[in-house]
């Protein structure tokens, strides 16, 4: 019966994640651990690992999008295996090894088309409700990243 991959977790007042690229392939096998996508919060980048062994079957949101703690990413399970209602989900909880935090150099460098560093939602979020002009300020995440702490510091500098 096919396993249910979820987003696990990914600590305090992390709420969702961007999923930035899938490592594999539907039909691609893996085995418990081995890293299935890049992930993102507002504060890191992180490798999403299986908990299930077998086959992937099915992506359940592209590359690109965003998820929330729970969410349902992908089916694994074996070839050829269908995926039904109320198919058992992974257990999160049960993770061999949390989400790996990559190193700066690790990281991909990532850009909107712009050219402008990217930023998660969360963070764009912070920065409307701060009243924070994304343009003015430097990101030191890993790619040049703009994180939360530096859209509190740009609110912080410009106060009076």
């Amino acid at each position: 019966m096919a396993i249910a991959i979820k987003l696990p977790d990914m600590g305090t007042n992390v709420e969702e994640c961007k999923v930035l690229a899938w490592k594999v392939k539907e039909g691609d096998p893996v085995k418990r651990g081995d890293v299935l996508a890049d992930i993102e919060t507002d504060k890191s980048v992180a490798e999403l690992e299986s908990t299930a062994e077998g086959v992937l079957l099915q992506f359940r949101v592209p590359a690109g999008a965003t998820v929330h703690t729970g969410e349902i990413l992908a089916y694994v399970g074996q070839a050829g295996e269908a995926i039904v209602q109320g198919t058992p989900e992974a257990p999160v909880a049960a993770e061999p090894h949390p989400p790996k935090a990559l190193t700066p150099a690790e990281a991909p460098i990532r850009t909107e088309p712009s050219g402008a560093p990217r930023i998660s939602p969360m963070v764009r979020n912070l920065a409307a409700k701060l009243g924070v002009d994304l343009q003015q300020v430097k990101g030191t995440g890993p790619g040049g990243i703009i994180t939360r702490e530096d859209v509190q510091r740009a609110h912080s500098v410009r106060k009076p």
